[in-house]
């Protein structure tokens, strides 16, 4: 069984034991809340407490690898509104059926109907949808985790990404020091494949 450690920046002491985290991978290889903003983790923190926040915006620079954070299938990939480009995830987790979400993507890396496996580099980072005027540390990927595929606004049809991981990185960075061999690209993505470089 592949042993999974988090470790929290700037120290990079290891955060156990409330880390040990089995089958379940973080999004990205360094996981901090966008400007270590409360605004920018879920529920109701935007506009002082008036308005809802549908997920965490966690830092990424365009390019950045995304990873599916559990075993699944691939049950979306294409544009949706403000979220612009994006990949819904449908894993098990807690006897329950969930969708981890992937928007502002500028690649997605798999196709509707793949199945994929916790630590698969499944996207890059973008700049779409309502995301594409931000620069700087503005950059995010805008990551939901959700109890159905597409839920409307608010923070119906979602939960707390916080339910999976026990903890939000706020004010740290976790990392996910997974062997490499474990991160993989989508076997069907488009173009050259080049060992080392896109695929490891």
């Amino acid at each position: 069984m592949l042993m999974t450690k988090y470790y929290r920046w700037p120290d990079r002491q290891l955060v156990e034991p409330l880390m040990h985290l089995p089958g379940i991978h973080w999004p990205l290889e360094a996981n901090t809340i966008r400007k270590n903003s409360l605004a920018n983790t879920f529920g109701m923190v935007r506009s002082g407490g008036q308005r809802a926040h549908q997920g965490w915006d966690l830092r990424a620079y365009p390019g950045t690898r995304c990873f599916a954070i559990a075993d699944g299938e691939i049950v979306f990939v294409g544009w949706r509104g403000d979220y612009g480009r994006i990949i819904s995830l449908q894993f098990r987790h807690g006897g329950r059926t969930l969708f981890a979400t992937y928007a502002h993507l500028s690649l997605p890396l798999v196709t509707t109907g793949e199945r994929v496996t916790a630590g698969h580099w499944i996207a890059l980072t973008g700049n779409t949808g309502n995301a594409e005027s931000m620069t700087g540390e503005d950059h995010h990927l805008h990551f939901e985790v959700r109890t159905i595929v597409h839920p409307g606004q608010g923070v119906a049809g979602r939960i707390d990404p916080r339910e999976i991981y026990g903890v939000v990185p706020l004010g740290a960075s976790y990392y996910d020091t997974r062997p490499a061999m474990a991160q993989q690209m989508g076997s069907k993505a488009p173009g050259l494949k080049i060992n080392g470089m896109n695929v490891l």
